[in-house]
């Protein structure tokens, strides 16, 4: 009978990259939190734009149409 599997080796088997996990634990905490800060601005640089593109959809669809 094989050995169980272990959580890394589960993990593997699923496919998951681990070499992001291992990237990002040897990074310092002050380099993860800046990493995170900035992809936390992206996301919201994104959410920002995505809201004015909806907005401006909206005017234009609202607007009486000329004929």
């Amino acid at each position: 009978m094989a050995p169980p599997m272990d959580a890394i080796e589960l993990a593997e088997a699923a496919g998951i990259d681990l070499s992001l996990i291992d990237d990002s634990l040897s990074r310092s905490y002050e380099e993860r939190a800046i990493q995170h800060q900035e992809a936390l601005n992206l996301v919201l640089e994104m959410e920002r734009a995505g809201n004015e593109l909806r907005e401006r959809h909206q005017s234009f669809t609202s607007a009486p149409q000329r004929r």
